[in-house]
């Protein structure tokens, strides 16, 4: 007899509830297809409401009496529910005889307890409280929000999750044995927990020691543990493909590698750019002049037009002419009609973005002028950082505060491991991160939003690198910048060259220009000049006009083979003057071969402006700041000095015979002292006046030089024309605000928007052309395109601010708008105001503040936060107080939304579970199962054959317009065909007779079964053998499959005790003492087993007399008595068959009371848990199901 389909049955557990007791042993009763309820209950409105989680076990089995094997056994679910809120999944712990509660406990080890916590309960903790009292001491690690630890006592456990601390330190006094009192320190710690005690903890009282072993009542005290993540549990499931598949992949992408195992318990909302307190960021004119434009509006919606002013506007400086009618802006974004018609509704403005909108019955097409003041936000090297991930902040949602030193658009990327595998999000440039999750970087303020695509592995860090930009200081720019001219730098292959020999090309205007060299190292031409370093190999090239976009620059030029290189340090000091004396050996030199090289210092002041200063002239506090300077000089072959940056000739000489030299080290510069003018009408002004001051030089001349005896030879090099570069701002003491300028130059206007400088600006679109960039700290723009032949003059700024300063504050009060805050999340931003530093805190994740100059407490469940900044907290004089600029404070975190969920109505304890409730379905080496169901319309012609769209199926069946199957009598089917016969005549009817309901349809479903070789969270998972077919997208399911592999009853581990301990009884596979000298006659009369009947059980025959025994099964107990005279056949009630059987004729003599065989037997039965999980929500059907598959092969 074989295996047939009808022999594979999904049969019910013992008890089919939710109660600890669910589950069991397998029964013989198959569960129904397709009846409604045959599994799960109905879902409640109170389900609905809270959200559930229901398991059921159940078993495959083959119902056969005989002992084939089903080959590969394993299932999968194919459909899942069409309820959105309804999730199923599988697992399987490995027990055929588990019940709810240990499934229960297999699901929740994804927290297990592990070491003594460092603290104790302080006191009886009462059912009911959501607070627990403790005690520790002093030096122990303080519990933190978010960790999870176990109560134990003697007859009870729970586990709690903390959600705030607070802790301070405590005096006791106990009584010694002696009498005499004893006082000592201890740490009290009150811990908030997310659910309510289910029972009374008992706590001790503090000793020297540690707390009491036993309460006042002289009950034990509860035993604390910590906890630590084990995630072993693995789940099975369902989802579709979210992108056609091609035949021959190896690479699939479904919508999700998850599923749900638990409601969500925690939703989370990211605040970003937050200004503390009272205080409001304002938008400031970039000019102090108004620009006038033309606009063209075009529709974008029914009754609304949009256009665009290309930049950002100052608030309440809008002029509007639009349709006969004059609007002016309010300042709060709405437009006010001031003369003429009005022909709309309303207009709106974005100040920032620099969007006009106007609403009306009928939409604008048309132009319009605007008179506006530009306006601007008040936005820095390679930085690395990382935030660590514990059990306590694990989330989907973080923020970055990178206002300290802020990122350049395009540099930005955050790694973050999930799965234990790393994932990357990057910045493109426009402040959105791409990638695995999504994300935003704000350049003006560094403040950076993550939403991960998953939650990242605990024990882990979320690491972020990018290059940092500068910035700072307020002052308006406006007018013509005077230019140099277009400079190309470029260092030789070679150094050491003959300044004589060079000879570059150039093409301007189509035609080709020339400058050549001198031997005093000048380039000279009709197109420009330039300087030859011959000892460094560099041509500094200035060029009076642009040359042709994309042509190529020709060099010509000798070198020397370096055996007259000299390169040298020369140690020496500077005079009373700032000149510097010394003697380079190695002379004689060539004329325009020699160059140094020097660094020297800068005293320089920063002040602080505090609301305290108040009178006329007010002399303000400085701060010392210091910065460094490299100067390069080479000689002008006539034995004197010029600057490596241009012509201008430096004090000094060079004696080429001897090596001696003079040079002047040390520059004179202007330092700035500040004061500030207060006027009653416009606030305080901030003013300088400039004193002389003298660099400070290093002592160290790095010296090049070529010796006369030089020897030279030829090259030529190819140079691509370079971008153009233009002067902004010249020594304005601080950075470009990004946003703020606009400049014309060659009749063409240009606008910076995040470090990129566009041109054309569309108003109808506010999309540009691209063509070049800021560096905002060096106060010039590099154009990547520019107009033929122009001249390097003629530079105008309509528009421009560098930084400012502003009043101060050493302390801050205010509360974020909701709460509570994810622990750890809150970030603060300050600005220094006696340095200009960007400073900021993050907390603990107990809510303490204390980084730099920053100190204080957030209080996560209200959300508020007090800080004093100060270099010394400890400092009760305000010596220490540090001023911050108050306008610039700012905060990120991130809100929790709890859902609060009891654990007896959900099913399980959501503390013992992952944040997000979700689970993988998906793992490394897990067998998948790809397939896809393909559907014809029938037409039932009898004796006719219908020739389906491909072949190979896996399955031809046929449903009615209820998912109700026809009689499979009706029709005969060849799957590698992919042909369906109808019988003659057909019967629109169902396997039991019953009528179906037309119209019928055929379905035919094909898989490939694969292993899974790598999942990424992004839904990617890739297998080993290439898929057959193309399948397209949402139509096409992905179940990973739990397997049980071969299946098949069968007796084993048959071995004899000579003594059998009722009290004791051996139930391992090993015998204990010595085995009895009868045996039975297992060769000629082997105990027989059956699919149908044999359990996974551990029995006994243990003999009462010479001939009776009784039949012991370690679970079910002695089911059966029998005789050495009749065959044992003991029937399973739940299948009316035997458990096994053993011949009479195989038991021979020699027995004796007390003796016993022990064997094992096997079932032929797959268990596995279902669960059905329903999110808090409005149900979407009435009646809904899931599929599931039970598959194997056999001969």
């Amino acid at each position: 007899m074989t295996i047939t389909v009808d022999d594979v049955k999904l049969l019910k557990s013992q008890r089919l509830t939710d109660e600890a007791d669910g589950g069991g042993r397998a029964t013989g009763e198959a569960i129904v297809d397709n009846e409604i309820n045959n599994l799960f209950p109905d879902i409640s409105r109170l389900d609905r409401t809270l959200g559930r989680i229901n398991l059921r076990k159940v078993f495959a089995g083959v119902v056969t009496e005989n002992q084939d094997r089903y080959l590969g056994a394993h299932c999968i679910i194919t459909r899942k529910p069409g309820d959105d809120l309804v999730h199923a999944l599988m697992f399987n712990t490995g027990s055929q005889t588990d019940e709810r509660e240990e499934a229960r406990n297999f699901i929740e080890g994804y927290v297990m307890p592990s070491i003594t916590a460092d603290f104790d309960l302080f006191g009886d903790q009462y059912a009911g409280q959501r607070a627990l009292s403790c005690i520790a001491f002093e030096n122990r690690r303080i519990p933190e929000a978010g960790d999870v630890y176990q109560l134990v006592t003697d007859s009870t456990f729970q586990y709690v999750r903390v959600t705030s601390v607070q802790h301070e330190l405590r005096e006791y006094t106990v009584v010694h044995t002696n009498g005499t009192l004893i006082t000592f320190t201890r740490r009290f710690i009150k811990l908030d927990i997310s659910a309510p005690l289910l029972n009374t903890y008992p706590g001790g009282q503090p000793t020297l020691t540690g707390v009491s072993d036993r309460n006042l009542d002289g009950v034990k005290v509860t035993r604390v543990r910590s906890t630590e993540v084990a995630d072993s549990a693995r789940y099975f499931g369902v989802n579709q493909l979210s992108r056609d598949a091609a035949a021959g992949t190896l690479d699939l992408e479904v919508d999700s590698i998850y599923a749900q195992l638990v409601p969500n318990s925690i939703r989370e909302n990211a605040l970003v750019d937050q200004i503390a307190g009272t205080h409001k960021r304002y938008y400031l004119a970039s000019s102090a002049a108004n620009r006038t434009l033309t606009l063209n509006f075009t529709s974008t919606a029914a009754g609304e037009s949009r256009s665009f002013i290309g930049t950002g506007a100052y608030r309440g400086s809008v002029e509007l002419t639009i349709q006969n009618g004059t609007w002016r802006d309010n300042g709060a974004g709405e437009f006010r009609l001031q003369s003429g018609s009005a022909a709309f509704d309303r207009i709106a403005i974005d100040y920032e973005v620099g969007a006009i909108t106007a609403y009306r019955a009928s939409a604008f097409t048309g132009t319009a002028s605007v008179t506006y003041r530009p306006g601007a936000a008040v936005t820095g090297q390679s930085i690395t950082g990382e935030i660590e991930i514990a059990l306590g902040n694990r989330g989907y949602a973080y923020t970055l505060n990178l206002a300290e030193a802020k990122p350049r658009p395009g540099t930005l990327t955050v790694s973050f491991m999930a799965l234990g595998r790393w994932y990357v999000l990057r910045d493109e440039g426009d402040g959105k991160l791409v990638g695995e999750g999504a994300g935003s970087v704000d350049f003006a303020t560094g403040s950076v939003s993550l939403t991960l695509t998953a939650m990242p592995d605990v024990n882990t860090s979320i690491i972020y690198d990018y290059i940092a930009q500068d910035d700072f200081n307020l002052q308006l720019h406006s007018g013509s910048v005077t230019q140099d001219p277009v400079r190309i730098l470029h260092e030789l292959a070679d150094k050491d060259i003959d300044p004589a020999s060079v000879v570059v090309r150039m093409t301007r205007g189509g035609v080709e220009v020339t400058l050549t060299g001198s031997s005093s190292g000048a380039l000279s031409g009709s197109i420009g000049s330039g300087f030859i370093y011959a000892a460094e190999g560099v041509l500094d090239i200035r060029l009076e006009h642009t040359v042709d976009l994309g042509s190529v620059i020709e060099i010509e030029y000798s070198f020397s083979d370096g055996s007259g290189s000299v390169l040298t340090n020369v140690t020496a000091g500077a005079d009373g003057a700032g000149m510097s004396t010394g003697t380079i050996p190695g002379a004689p030199f060539k004329p325009g071969s020699v160059s140094i090289t020097w660094d020297a210092k800068q005293r320089g002041v920063i002040p602080v402006f505090n609301s305290n200063k108040v009178a006329n002239w007010a002399q303000l506090d400085e701060y010392n700041t210091e910065k460094t300077l490299n100067y390069s000089v080479a000689d002008d072959g006539n034995s004197g000095w010029r600057s490596a940056s241009g012509a201008a000739a430096i004090d000094g000489f060079i004696n080429y015979e001897t090596g001696e030299f003079a040079l002047r080290t040390e520059q004179a510069y202007n330092l700035p002292e500040y004061y500030v003018n207060y006027r009653r009408t416009n606030g305080p002004e901030l003013g300088t006046v400039n004193t002389e001051a003298r660099e400070s030089f290093a002592g160290t001349l790095i010296c090049r030089a070529q010796k006369v005896s030089a020897v030279y030879a030829p090259r030529f090099e190819h140079i691509a024309a370079p971008q153009m570069q233009l002067h902004i701002v010249r020594n304005a003491g601080g950075g470009i605000v990004p946003g703020s300028l606009i400049f014309t130059w060659a009749g063409i206007t240009y606008i910076d928007r995040d470090g990129v400088l566009y041109k054309d600006i569309d108003s109808r679109t506010n999309a540009g052309i691209a063509v070049g960039r800021i560096d905002y700290m060096g106060g010039t723009v590099t154009l990547a395109t520019w107009p033929s032949n122009a001249a390097t003059t003629g530079v105008n700024v309509l528009a421009c601010v560098t930084a400012a300063v502003g009043f101060s504050t050493s302390y801050a009060f205010f509360r974020t708008p909701g709460a509570p805050l994810r622990p750890a999340s809150l970030q603060i931003t300050a600005v220094r105001a006696d340095t200009g530093e960007v400073i900021t805190a993050t907390p603990n994740l107990r809510g303490e503040i204390a980084e730099g100059a920053i100190h204080g407490s957030v209080d996560v469940r209200t959300g508020i936060v007090k800080v004093r900044f100060t270099d010394d907290p400890n400092d009760e004089t305000d010596l220490s107080t540090v001023q911050v600029v108050a306008a610039q404070l700012r905060y990120n975190a991130v809100l929790q939304t709890s859902m609060p969920m009891d654990a007896k109505l959900l099913g399980l304890d959501p503390v013992r579970l992952p944040a997000d409730g979700r689970v993988p379905i998906y793992r490394d080496g897990d067998v998948l199962v790809i397939h896809h169901t393909g559907k014809t319309p029938a037409t039932t012609t009898p004796g006719s054959t219908v020739t389906l769209s491909r072949y190979g199926q896996a399955e031809i069946y046929v449903v009615d317009s209820k998912d109700n199957r026809l009689d499979p009598a009706q029709y005969t089917t060849d799957r590698e065909a992919g042909t369906l016969t109808w019988a003659n005549p057909v019967l629109i009817q169902d396997e039991d007779g019953e009528p179906l309901t037309p119209p019928l349809t055929i379905c035919d479903r094909v898989e490939h079964m694969t292993v899974c070789t790598e999942v990424q969270i992004t839904g990617a998972v890739s297998i080993n053998s290439p898929l057959p077919w193309d399948l397209p997208a949402t139509e096409t399911f992905v179940s990973s499959a739990l397997t049980w592999g071969d299946m098949q009853a069968r007796l084993y581990r048959w071995f004899t005790q000579k003594t059998w301990n009722t009290g004791s009884p051996n139930w391992t596979d090993n015998p204990i003492g010595d085995q009895t000298t009868a045996q039975y006659n297992s060769l000629n009369y082997p105990p027989e087993v059956a699919n149908m009947g044999s359990i996974s059980g551990k029995w006994a025959i243990v003999f009462t007399s010479t001939t009776s025994f009784q039949v012991v099964e370690q679970k079910l107990g002695v089911i059966a008595t029998g005789s050495t005279a009749n065959d044992l056949s003991p029937i399973n009630p739940a299948t009316s068959t035997p458990y096994f059987t053993i011949r009479a004729e195989g038991w021979g003599t020699g027995w004796a009371s007390g003796n016993a065989i022990r064997f094992n037997t096997d079932a032929c039965l797959g268990p596995a848990w279902l669960v059905r999980t329903v999110l808090a929500g409005k149900g979407t059907m009435n009646d809904d199901n899931f599929k599931l598959q039970v598959r194997g092969d056999a001969d």
